[in-house]
């Protein structure tokens, strides 16, 4: 669906390039996860898949045409949910139907079935203030869905949640992706996130970066959380930190 070819990138005004000649390709209705050590660009990718930035040279294609000419090509979930407080959760939601001029029946009942999707039917009145972490992080991901885009990247969703919030949401996140027939592309610090989620895991290295470490997740398509601790993931795990750890000293 979707492929990097020989993409290099610099910050109008920058002093130091932050992408030198890298491709790679996402594959329809995949999860893939994007990992590298701070500042290497991931963040980077994720603007010039939502066309803010223009590539220097190369060219970002999906299904053989260039992104920038497809009209809504990706849905964006940020780190924070960025849920605005005197709207409750079904008007946050209504959002991109709203950028849309959709009308106001027809957005209220899409984003309630929007809602219900992600299990918070129930709380469609309720304001942010109402909402717990994972709830409100939800109703992100409802808005999200919302843009009707089939290609989601979700930047570091879960990462001001605690440990116990953050699994629950992994293995909801997941269970959704499976039900939804969408590819995503999620960025993440968390190497066990990365590896639980992703059927394929891009690592960043260099700076600039031009190398892009690919690795299959040899975990089944019906997994859990115990799976983590199985002897092929484990030595997955461990070549991927090597590389960050690697990366870091740099």
């Amino acid at each position: 669906m979707l492929e990097f070819k020989n993409v290099s990138f610099t910050y109008q005004g920058g002093d130091s390039q932050i992408l030198k000649d890298i491709s790679f390709s996402i594959e329809d209705k995949s999860f893939v996860s994007i990992i590298g050590a701070s500042g290497t660009g991931k963040t980077t990718i994720f603007r010039l898949l939502n066309s803010l930035e223009r590539p220097d040279s190369g060219e970002i294609t999906a299904d053989g045409k260039n992104i920038s000419e497809i009209k809504g090509f990706a849905g964006y979930m940020p780190q924070q949910d960025l849920l605005f407080p005197w709207r409750n959760a079904w008007q946050n939601v209504s959002l991109p139907m709203q950028v849309k001029h959709m009308g106001a029946d027809e957005r209220k009942e899409r984003a309630y079935a929007m809602l219900d999707k992600v299990g918070l039917y129930d709380c469609a009145e309720k304001y942010p203030r109402e909402l717990s972490g994972g709830m409100r992080q939800r109703v992100s991901f409802a808005r999200t869905l919302c843009t009707g885009a089939d290609f989601l990247l979700l930047d570091e969703p879960f990462s001001a949640l605690d440990s116990i919030t953050r699994i629950g949401l992994q293995e909801w996140l997941y269970t959704q992706w499976k039900a939804l027939d969408k590819t995503i592309l999620f960025i993440t610090h968390d190497v066990d996130e990365a590896v639980f989620l992703s059927q394929k895991i891009l690592v960043l290295s260099g700076r600039p970066v031009d190398t892009i470490h690919e690795y299959k997740v040899p975990l089944p398509e019906a997994r859990d959380i115990s799976m983590l601790a199985d002897s092929p993931v484990e030595k997955l795990k461990n070549e991927i930190i090597s590389i960050l750890r690697s990366e870091a000293e740099i």
